[in-house]
């Protein structure tokens, strides 16, 4: 199989006067509601940010670009990554206050981009069957990885904060990969037979623990940096729905700190997903679908989580809620928290899927 050849070198691909990255030019479209929206004051007020820097001086926006993942920088947090639908990485490096997009890759479907904790310009870029690898802050990409079966999808990458050569990879056919020199090869770690790997997460504190998210089979879990895994499904199985799996995360300022969302609702760990306590949601909020989650990486008692029209947050760990209708038409893909300064809060859109 022949590796895929990069897009040429472009000049950046947007249209201007009051429209968008990737979007055909017109004057009597609405403007769209969507892209990257901001809150500087823990989502109490919004503004949409997606505002493109241009050579002329004229004004372009990403404001109709469906944003699927939000990457941060870990050693700079106003470095921010979109992995987009159509028109490749779309970057930050000023906390959203202008985006540019890659001239490589743009017309590229992403799932995540990368960013290694020791160097801002080495960062890795997940396509459906192909990694790419930059190590000039995005200048040149080069190929370090594709999978031979078409069929097989690359569904998410992440790496250890602490040993940024070792990586690990999931696919669409349950395998969990793992690199031990950056990318450069890449060995079978584990295989969920029957399932697609969904998230990977390093546990910032320990981060030879590491947990895998699958979309029927459950929670994986290592503490030994893949060289075994094991199923947190004993202490999930009395929670109907939670094999149906929507999003983990890791709450840092708790340690062995875990947020689950699944059909079930909301479970919440503080044992390393050993055992789970429910965490009670609006009642008109239980039958609504939870599209993300996150919680203030230093106060666990403040979660927000996006349904298709509401932000919903809670300041007391969740034993009250309050729910405030979303500024825009589209659903929230991510919610983004400044680890830095968690009053500013971002929210990523995209269209609904027809």
């Amino acid at each position: 199989m022949l590796v895929k050849k990069l897009i040429p070198f472009l000049a950046l691909a947007v249209f201007l006067g009051g429209c968008t990255i990737g979007a055909p030019v017109s004057t009597t479209v609405k403007a769209a509601d969507g892209g990257i929206w901001k809150s500087a004051d823990s989502g109490k007020t919004w503004m949409q940010t997606n505002d493109v820097s241009t050579t002329k001086g004229k004004v372009a926006s990403i404001a109709s670009v469906d944003v699927r993942k939000v990457s941060l920088d870990p050693s700079e947090a106003a470095a921010m990554y979109l992995s987009t639908e159509k028109n490749g990485v779309v970057y930050s490096l000023d906390g959203g206050a202008s985006w540019q997009q890659f001239k490589k890759l743009k017309f590229d479907k992403i799932r995540k981009v990368v960013v290694s904790p020791q160097s801002k310009c080495v960062f890795y870029v997940l396509l459906d069957t192909y990694v790419f690898k930059t190590d000039n802050c995005g200048r040149d990409f080069v190929n370090v990885y594709y999978h031979q079966k078409t069929n097989v999808v690359l569904t998410d990458i992440s790496i250890d904060p602490v040993s940024p050569n070792i990586m690990l990879m999931g696919t669409s056919a349950g395998e969990i990969l793992k690199s031990v020199n950056a990318g450069q090869a890449w060995v079978t770690s584990y295989r969920v037979s029957g399932g697609v790997i969904k998230d990977i997460l390093f546990d910032p504190r320990d981060s030879r623990v590491v947990y895998v998210g699958t979309d029927k089979e459950g929670i994986f879990k290592t503490t030994n940096s893949g060289d075994s895994w094991r199923s947190l499904g004993e202490g999930l199985k009395s929670y109907i729905g939670s094999q149906q799996y929507q999003q983990l995360i890791i709450d840092n300022a708790t340690p062995n700190g875990l947020i689950f969302i699944s059909k079930f609702g909301m479970l919440r760990s503080s044992d390393g997903g050993n055992t789970w306590n429910i965490v009670d949601l609006l009642p008109a909020q239980r039958s609504a679908t939870i599209l993300t989650v996150a919680v203030n990486p230093k106060n666990s008692n403040e979660i927000y989580y996006a349904t298709s029209g509401a932000l919903v947050k809670s300041v007391d760990g969740g034993k009250t809620w309050s729910s405030r209708k979303l500024p825009y038409s589209r659903l929230t893909t991510a919610i983004i928290i400044n680890p830095e300064t968690p009053a500013t809060v971002y929210l990523a859109t995209e269209l609904a899927q027809q």
